[in-house]
């Protein structure tokens, strides 16, 4: 019988986990934004109010509050739009606003935090602003591997045409190609 028990730290086990779904999705992510999403998840996955959080509230008093709190409470809103549009994209729907939300204002919030932060933290922030869209595919990537779930067309087109998404585009090209087999199989038969 196989081990199965690993000595891996949590954090070890995340950034393979991590690493593995930006190798899936196609979106390499260098070190500093695989680092981030890590202690992103480690931070956030077992916050069991997440779910019934509005954010742009909180978005407009991170805005107006000055200082750490006010970074704070951006970086709060930043991460949550990351895990809302990449780990739960379901939850857009629920809320009948489109992913492209949660995408748009989770960019803000990072360039926000950018212009507010000690200048060793700017290139970070305007970073995970610029690529948010890599991250959220790598996200779903992770999500939908480990759950054998698929997003439906219509959630893909919309990261696709209203993000930019390089994975919603390769999952849409990958399960029209397989729908094109299958009727020409039908067609042989």
């Amino acid at each position: 019988m196989s081990e199965i028990i690993t000595n891996k730290t949590a954090t070890e086990m995340w950034q393979n986990l991590i690493h593995g779904a930006s190798e899936l999705c196609h979106q390499p992510l260098d070190e500093e934004l695989e680092s981030y999403l890590v202690f992103m998840l480690m931070r956030h996955l077992q916050d069991t109010g997440l779910a019934n959080r509005v954010l742009a509230p909180d978005y407009l008093n991170g805005m107006q509050t000055q200082g750490q709190s006010g970074i704070q409470q951006l970086q709060s809103v930043a991460d949550q739009c990351l895990l809302f549009s990449g780990f739960y994209p379901m939850h857009s729907r629920r809320r009948l606003v489109k992913a492209r939300y949660y995408v748009d204002l989770g960019r803000s919030a990072y360039m926000q935090m950018a212009d507010r932060v000690r200048q060793a933290y700017v290139q970070l922030y305007e970073n995970l602003s610029r690529h948010f869209v890599e991250m959220m595919d790598v996200l779903q990537a992770l999500r939908y591997s480990a759950h054998a779930e698929q997003m439906d067309s219509l959630m893909l087109i919309e990261n696709w045409q209203d993000c930019n998404s390089q994975y919603a585009r390769q999952l849409l090209q990958e399960r029209y190609a397989q729908a094109d087999i299958h009727q020409q199989e039908k067609i042989k038969h």
